[in-house]
């Protein structure tokens, strides 16, 4: 067995409690837990999906090993940091990380959730330690970036302004004058990465995560940082040049007006994007910013609006009926969905309103 393999098993077996005592087969500079909790039920394919895409996602940070826990919904990561010895260095790699797993739930599986992230462990053995003190990712990066509060605000507005007004070229240069007032330029460096990637999906919501950071030479940056991150801003421009202005609500609205006159249609994220000619990140984020919420949460909570609307009705449906009403063909996958969504089985919700629950 490759360290690589080994590494990766032993890791699973710690997630299990099996884990053993002897040494692990790589160089680990520290251990860090993760958790991913998905807004709705998901379905076995959902999961066999989502955890084949942590390695792929994680990669850049080291191994990991992946599960879900008892209640279906909620993932469990937990990764070796084999490589950036720089904890700096570390964090933000960790940051792209969770945003990439992120990104592929959201655009490939539909499945909108929330990050948790924990800080760095000595021991993995320790995971279970941190369940209760695991971070949402954005309170959790405001904790560890590099760079304090205020400054990253208005870097982030400056950043915004300048992609705004497509002067692209002027990153490198804005960027260039911040880093001569501090102190620690080469740290600083790294906390510049997320404020470029935001501020970048503020006015192109259809640049995915892998396409921006193509030419983001990560190790590069860990021995020249300054070098390397104005390396990568200048790749940027060109693929900034190509994208449509952002702003183009008109398709999302007809898709919000549809949803809300029959939510019981198939309606796909991948086939509604196709069929507007969008890509589905560009989608996923355009929705986002007309209404506040993700694709599927929108999605599912106008399905389940209008389920509560018809179990209240006393039209005398069955709940086969309902269900189908409100876009769910199997029944059963309806009442896990409904139960996530008001802590209530379809018939503990009738009997609280004094109705015949269904059969």
């Amino acid at each position: 067995m490759s360290s690589v393999s080994e590494l990766r098993a032993r890791l699973a077996l710690v997630l299990s409690g099996e884990a053993d005592t002897s040494p692990w087969p790589r160089q680990v500079y520290a251990w860090r837990l993760m958790r991913w909790e998905a807004d709705m039920p998901l379905t076995d394919e959902e999961r066999a999906s989502l955890l084949a895409s942590v390695d792929k996602a994680t990669s850049v940070a080291g191994e990991c090993a992946a599960c879900f826990t008892g209640d279906g919904d909620t993932m469990l990561i937990l990764l070796a940091h084999t490589r950036f010895p720089a904890r700096a260095h570390r964090e933000t790699v960790m940051w792209l990380c969770a945003h990439a797993l992120m990104e592929n739930a959201s655009v490939s599986l539909e499945q909108e959730g929330t990050m948790f992230i924990g800080h760095e462990m000595d021991q993995p053995e320790n995971w279970q330690d941190q369940l209760d003190s695991l971070m949402e990712i954005s309170d959790w990066w405001n904790q560890v970036s590099p760079m304090d509060g205020s400054a990253a605000h208005a870097h982030r507005g400056q950043l915004q302004t300048i992609i705004k007004r497509r002067q692209y070229t002027a990153l490198g240069g804005y960027i260039t004058r911040a880093l001569r007032s501090e102190p620690e330029p080469g740290r600083i460096c790294f906390g510049f990465v997320p404020l470029v990637i935001e501020a970048v999906w503020s006015q192109h919501a259809e640049m995915g995560l892998h396409r921006m950071t193509e030419e983001l030479n990560l190790q590069e940056m860990t021995r020249r940082p300054r070098e390397a991150l104005l390396a990568w801003l200048q790749s940027l421009p060109a693929r900034l040049r190509a994208c449509p202005a952002a702003g183009n609500a008109a398709p999302i609205e007809r898709v919000i007006l549809s949803i809300r006159a029959d939510c019981s249609l198939p309606y796909s994220q991948q086939n509604l994007s196709r069929s507007l000619g969008l890509t589905p990140a560009y989608f996923c984020r355009l929705f986002h910013e007309k209404t506040g919420l993700h694709f599927s949460t929108f999605l599912t909570s106008t399905r389940m609006e209008k389920a509560q609307e018809l179990l209240s009705s006393g039209e005398g449906k069955t709940l086969a009926e309902i269900s189908a009403a409100c876009g769910y063909p199997n029944k059963s996958y309806f009442c896990q969905v409904f139960k996530k969504f008001t802590g209530m089985t379809p018939g503990e919700y009738e009997q609280q309103r004094g109705m015949k629950p269904h059969e």
